[in-house]
Order: C-alpha cells, then structure tokens, then sequence
C-alpha cells in the first residue's frame, strides 16, 4: 500500500505556495486571478494525500493509533487557529455592528466546534455580498479537512486489514461517489455543493489515490515531466479563467484537483518540481497555514474600514501585513506546538489543552450571541443610523413574489387608497420598496398603484439564467395580462447593472421586447433608471454607521462608484427605452454628481443593503420625480421637505 515512507519533498511545499498565494491574489480582487479560490482545491487534495501516506507507513510498521493522529492533527491545526481567532474577535467588538457581531460570533463558534462549512452552508454563499462581512468564512475549508479527519483514519485502518483490495474498495469506492454527488448538486443547491463535505471528500481522496499507490507513478523521464507541467498548466488555467460565475465545485473542480494530483503524482526532480522547489516558495509554503488563517480577517476588515475597492498601494500593504503575521505566527505558535515529544502524558496535555484552547474561544463566542452582539457598545444615534437596514418593504412577503414564482397577476397587490389603481409597478426586486413608497404617497391622493415584483426575475421576455429557470414562463404571463389591460401607467425597475455585467444581449433583447409589447399596447411606460451600487457589495446602512462613529455624518458620506460604467448604462437603457417609444428617467442627476453619489439625503439613508433603496429612499425618489408625471394635478402645489418637487427630465 504505497510507497516507502514519506520524504520530504519541497516542491509540495512550493505546491502550497502556489495555492495559498492565488486564493489571497483572488480574494485581494485582483482580476486576473479571478479563479484563485481554486487554490482551497489544491490543498484538500495536498492534504489528502499527506495524510493518507503518514496513516499509511503508520500501518505498514504497525504503529498507527488513532490518538497519535488526533494528536499531530490538534498540533497542526489548533494553535494558530486559536491565537488568529482570538486576534479577530478583538477586532470584531472593535468593528463590527451588533448583527455583523452575533454572525461572526456564530460563526467562530462553528469555526470552534469544526463545522464552519456547515454554518456557512445554510448562512451564506461564498460569492455572495454577504461573504464580504465574514472575517472568518475561509475556515469553511477547516471544517471539509477536519470532518474528512474525523472519518477516513478509521476506515482506512479498517479497509487496510483486507489488503490492496480493501483500500482500492475504499478510496475507489467513495470517490466517484463523492464526485457524482458533487455534479449533480453543484446546479441544484451551489451553496451546500461548495461547502460540505459530500461533496468535496473526492478532492482529498484523489490525494489518497496518489499516496496509496492506486495509481502507478510514471518512471519514464519524459512521463514525469509531462505530468507536472500538465498539473501545473490545470491549476494556472483555473487560476487566470475560472470567476465567481464558474459552475462549482462540479466538473469544473476537476481541473485544479487533478492538475494537483499530477504534480504530486510526478514525483521530484522535473522541471516543475524544481521551480516549485526555489526557496522562496518553499518558505510561503512553510506558512502557507498561517498566511491562509490571517489573510481573510484582514481583507474583510480592510474593506469595511476602506470601503472603495482597494488600490494597488492598499492591496501590497495587506500583502505585506499577512505576511509578515505570518511568519511571526508560524515561528512562534506554529512552530513551537508541533514540536512532538513521545509520551503518554505530553498526548493527553495535547488534547487537554486543545479542548481548552478550541473552549476558549467558543464560550466567548457562545457569550456574544446570546448578548445580541452587545449594541450597547454603541449610542442610540449610531445603532438608528445601523436601523435603516430594516427599512425594507413591509409587503415583501404578501405582494412580492418570491424565488418560486408562483404567484399571477391576480394575485398581486394594489397599494395606497382602496380604489383601482393608476399604475402598475413592474420588475425585480428593485420594485418591491418604490411600490410600497408609491403606495404610502398615492394614499393621501386617493390614488393606487399595483406591484407586480419578482425576486431575481428582471422584466425582461425569453431572458432565463441558471439559478431561475421559471422566469421566461413568469414573464410571458405577466406580459399577456399587461397588455390585455386598458391602457395605464406601468414603471419599469429592475438592476440592470447585474443584467447587463452578466447577459449584456440577453437581457436587453429581453428589456425590449417587453417594452415594446407595452407600448404597442398603448400603456405610458416609463423605466426607472439604475440605482448606483455601494462599492464592495458592502451594505450602506453598516458603512454609514461606522462612518458616524469615526464623526462623519450620514449625509457628509458619499461613495464613488465605476460612474463611467453608470453613464454607459444610462445610455443603453435610454436608448432602448427612446426606440420602444418609452420614457427614460435616469436616477444619477438626483443621486449622484459627477464623481460620487450620496448614500443618505435630507436625513434619510437610501439603501438598506448594498445596491437596493430603503422604503424611506424610494419615497424620496418616487416624490422628485415620479409622483409629479403620475399625478401631475394633486402635486403641482406640494413640496418635498420644503422644495417643489424635481421636473422630470
């Protein structure tokens, strides 16, 4: 069963470099190492195959004892765990508001406990602008690597009493499986697909494969080295082609994971192997664990300190930051614990103070939830400011549809005065709160209108993406019934911006055959422009928050978005709009100047999470430049917060 027994092999180490250094380039946002995050895959399968091969010249000499593993595993992992656990969590009560604090203290819980990945499965995705305010969603990896630990030592031990035969069974057997497992959910359910361990067991099995030798290694030269430069050329392929729209881990994963094997597969010696053998990848190699640990902490702070996206001077200063904590944590906590003295007494220190340790940060971490994450850090001031990511539409649940798409147009709701509505408010998400605050300002008017919102559906006819399927079939029908109506009002709101970044011709041949099918109606269609995204996905009211405790108030903060990339849509939807024979009004001259836009105005703040105005925002809004073409009689003579409302444009 394999080989004699382990050599050290500094390429394997130049291996880790390689992976440790793409998922920080990837994470840093540097666009050319969009696929980084598949350095994770290179480790599981790095790791799988070092543990595999130790367990197995365990069990060839007869010594293999299960506390032994356990023992080097809590020297390996627990210490600089711990201490960089410990390092965020000051940060955190320092940082983070009292929701992002009980999250993050639920999640070092679960770091604690070895089960991030399955906190993390049924919290958030990991591309998800949720991630952004995660410090400690990297141990997700963790939490794959120790449950696999947990499991594989005893059946590897247990299959290796039938031989070759019995642990070809095993890693054979459960591989494909895992990999089967790990295709067939990656389109269904992405996030449980990306994080648990079903999923992502074949990863570190297909180390195994190589350390058992279930595989021959090549011995001709010319094998050898094709192998490796192979491996090398899969995982820089996903490092430099693969992003955050990647299907994965699925068949996509196959190619860092076994362009990881062949490297390894290959042996020492080639070419490959030399360039990964220069010392200085050695040495990232060496702490590559710790680098791993600080990297993400830091970034996640970074950004919701910084809140821009980060410039190249930035991103070498968090380069150099990670570092050099690094090192330290590598030579003064890693290094020192993994230092081994055989006895029986030192063993049970070892698990003792690993339980206190792995204790020490899950008490604290259990104390912080139950405490709400303790807003009584902050003044009354600071947590209403905080407050404003609840501003959401109260009808979200009852008149916007959600991801099921179930709902008709008989089933959508009329807003404001109890009499038939004057205008229709159609789209995504983006509709929800401007339906509700055209509702609260039709009610004084006598006047209605009806919301006919989809979550993650824009109003766009034949116009589907893979995680919503139904809503061409959801559109068609809304459109029929529109157009079958008498001739109304109907405004158009959706977040074109993710459209377009993602399916440009799709989504605006989709935006103007609805537009066009309206107007041959004979509806008035006015499509509401794009509301300008908060840079870094990072939520507005949170920013704001931490913005007014270092004394900037809300209505002093602005943020500059890409505004070139705005205009350009400005003028894309405009267009269409102009030759459907619709109106454009574009949200940029009241929201924003030439170089920023404003996240609070007259003492309101204006989203709720990243990119969607609160009810309070799409008020202010709807009153400036909506309320004045809908009901152009009864708001001549008012005004918004002492000023004639805005002509439309």
């Amino acid at each position: 069963m394999g080989d004699a027994n382990l050599r050290y092999r500094p390429e394997l180490d130049g291996l880790r470099a390689v992976a440790v250094v793409a998922v920080f380039l990837c994470h840093l946002g540097m666009k050319s190492f969009s696929g980084g995050y598949v350095g994770v895959d290179v480790f599981f399968v790095l790791s799988g195959f070092l543990i595999s091969h130790i367990i197995a010249d365990d069990l060839r000499a007869g010594r293999f004892s299960i506390a032994s593993f356990y023992e080097r595993r809590i020297r390996r992992i627990v210490p600089a765990l711990v201490f960089v656990g410990a390092c965020s969590t000051v940060a955190a009560v320092a940082v983070l508001l009292p929701d992002e604090l009980k999250a993050y203290a639920a999640s070092l819980l679960a770091a604690a406990l070895s089960v991030s990945n399955v906190w993390f499965a049924n919290m958030t995705g990991y591309f998800d602008p949720a991630a952004a305010t995660q410090p400690l969603l990297h141990t997700w990896s963790l939490g794959v690597e120790e449950q696999f630990y947990v499991v594989f030592p005893l059946l590897l031990s247990l299959a290796y009493r039938f031989g070759q035969r019995g642990v070809s069974l095993l890693v054979c057997g459960a591989l494909p499986v895992s990999l089967a497992m790990s295709i067939a959910l990656t389109p269904e359910d992405p996030r449980s697909a990306y994080f648990l361990i079903h999923t992502r067991a074949w990863e570190l099995l297909m180390g195994s494969v190589v350390a058992l030798g279930l595989v021959r290694p090549p011995r001709e030269t010319w094998h050898r080295e094709t192998a490796s430069a192979l491996g090398l050329l899969g995982i820089a392929l996903a490092v430099l082609f693969f992003n955050d729209k990647t299907p994965f881990p699925g068949y996509a994963a196959l190619l860092p994971c076994l362009g990881a094997a062949l490297v390894i597969w290959a042996g020492g010696g080639t070419l490959a192997a030399r360039c990964l053998s220069f010392k200085p990848m050695v040495f990232i190699g060496l702490i590559s664990y710790s680098l791993y640990l600080w990297h993400w902490p830091l970034i996640v702070f970074a950004k919701l300190l910084l809140v821009q996206p980060f410039t190249p001077s930035q991103q070498l200063l968090l380069i150099c930051a990670a570092t050099g904590l690094s090192v330290l944590t590598w030579r003064f906590v890693e290094t020192p614990f993994r230092r081994r003295v055989r006895a029986e007494r030192t063993r049970k220190m070892v698990f003792a103070g690993g339980g206190l340790s792995l204790g020490a940060l899950a008490i604290p971490a259990a104390v912080l939830v139950s405490l709400q994450g303790m807003p009584n850090r902050f003044p009354a001031e600071i947590l209403g400011i905080a407050a404003a990511s609840q501003d959401t539409s109260p009808k979200r649940t009852a008149c916007h549809f959600d991801g099921t798409l179930a709902g008709d147009f008989d089933k959508s709701c009329v807003l404001g005065a109890p009499v038939a509505p004057t205008a229709i408010v159609y789209g995504d998400s983006h509709g929800a709160e401007l339906s509700v605050a055209l509702g609260e300002l039709a009610e004084p008017r006598n006047e209605s209108v009806r919301e006919l919102t989809a979550s993650g559906c824009p109003p766009a006819l034949d116009f589907t993406y893979p995680s919503k399927g139904e809503c061409p079939g959801y559109n068609a029908r809304m459109i029929e019934h529109l157009v079958s109506l008498a001739p109304t009002t109907i405004i158009v709101a959706t977040n074109a911006i993710a459209w377009t970044h993602e399916y440009p011709t799709e989504f605006t041949r989709g935006l103007d055959s609805v537009l066009r099918a309206l107007s041959a109606a004979g509806h008035r269609v006015i499509v509401l422009g794009q509301v300008p995204p908060h840079p870094n996905q990072l939520p507005v009211p949170a920013t704001l928050a931490r913005k007014a405790m270092l004394g900037t108030k809300p209505d002093a903060y602005a943020f500059q978005p890409d505004m070139k990339a705005l205009q350009d849509l400005d003028a894309t939807l405009d267009k269409i709009a102009s030759a459907a024979g619709t109106t454009y009004i574009s949200l940029l001259p009241t929201l924003c100047n030439e170089n920023e836009c404003k996240a609070a105005m007259d003492g309101a703040v204006l989203y709720f999470d990243d990119n969607h105005l609160t009810v309070a925002g799409e008020k202010l809004i709807a009153a400036k430049l909506l309320a004045p073409v809908l009901w152009p009689a009864k708001t001549a003579t008012e005004s918004v917060d002492g000023q004639k409302p805005a002509a439309l444009p």
